[in-house]
């Protein structure tokens, strides 16, 4: 069972790591720049040691049987997600359609999930979203992609095997498996490095938030997307893991990342292609402070 304080607690420190990033990018003292730069730093450097650092653990029976369950459960909810996907956005505006459309595959369970799965659920959680991250970040790089271009197989999936949180949780588990360690330096950098993934990321979510405005909070679409993003989705998961007899933590972690808002990437590819990015930003900021309170109601479940 979730410890409510704990959660509380976790919430409070990550409102006021993202009210200090939006507090300097208001401020004009971070500009958008520096928010690119620390965009790429997170995803690749600190966000795949956080990764590595997590898989530091002992494999036991009872690990490497939630480890298959997360990545089942993960595998469905993506291919539901790409349904729903196609369903639930059909008649947007074609400058809307694709970012609706990624950002119902692409949730921020990697910057969000991974710290709200590390505080609640320890390293064990931290484990489990990793591997629950994997069928995500192949669709967002796969099927999510399509929905803005059309790119050839081979460049989709040389994206999605070179990318760095794949190749650290490729590299986290096989030192999981073997036992292996990294050497004593090494090993105390890459932890230094992923200690920084929460303060890092949730300071990189209150920049983002700092161009939110209050009339981006009345869009009807907006709304719309929040509340398949945060209600729908994580409702049908806990479903279907009460159907499938799934409880425990892979049931929690399962859902609680099912419930993140939209990802980042989701802003940053709208303005790529030339979509609605000003949108694209109002879906990622709205879900992102309405998944304060929606976080903790599914954290109640378990």
């Amino acid at each position: 069972m979730v410890d409510m304080n704990a959660l509380l607690a976790l919430q409070g420190q990550l409102f006021l790591l993202m009210a200090l990033g939006a507090f300097f990018s208001r401020r004009g003292i971070l500009d958008g720049g520096f928010q690119k730069g620390l965009t790429d730093l997170v995803i690749d450097l600190v966000l795949p040691c956080s990764i590595i650092t997590s898989f530091e653990v002992e494999l036991t029976s009872e690990l490497l049987h939630q480890s298959i369950q997360v990545a089942v459960s993960s595998l469905v909810i993506q291919v539901g997600c790409w349904l729903l996907a196609h369903a639930a956005f059909r008649r947007c505006a074609a400058g809307r359609q694709p970012v609706l459309q990624y950002a119902v595959i692409c949730s921020n369970a990697g910057f969000l999930g991974t710290p709200v799965a590390q505080g609640l659920f320890g390293a064990p959680g931290v484990v489990l979203a990793s591997i629950y991250l994997i069928p995500q970040r192949v669709a967002m790089w796969t099927l999510g992609v399509a929905f803005f271009e059309k790119s050839s197989g081979r460049d989709v999936w040389k994206r999605v095997f070179t990318h760095p949180c794949i190749v650290a949780v490729f590299l986290g588990a096989v030192l999981m498996f073997t036992g292996l360690r990294l050497p004593g330096v090494v090993d105390n950098t890459i932890r230094a490095v992923g200690d920084c993934n929460t303060g890092l990321s949730m300071f990189l979510v209150g920049m983002l938030m700092s161009r939110l405005h209050w009339r981006d909070f009345l869009d009807p679409t907006v709304l719309y997307y929040s509340l398949i993003r945060l209600v729908v989705i994580p409702l049908a998961v806990f479903a279907g893991c009460r159907l499938a007899g799934l409880d425990g933590l892979p049931a929690a972690v399962s859902v609680v990342l099912a419930a993140m808002p939209a990802g980042a990437t989701t802003a940053i590819l709208a303005s790529r292609y030339e979509c609605d990015s000003a949108f694209a930003a109002s879906c990622v900021t709205v879900s992102t402070v309405f998944s304060l309170v929606a976080i903790p109601v599914w954290c109640t479940f378990f």
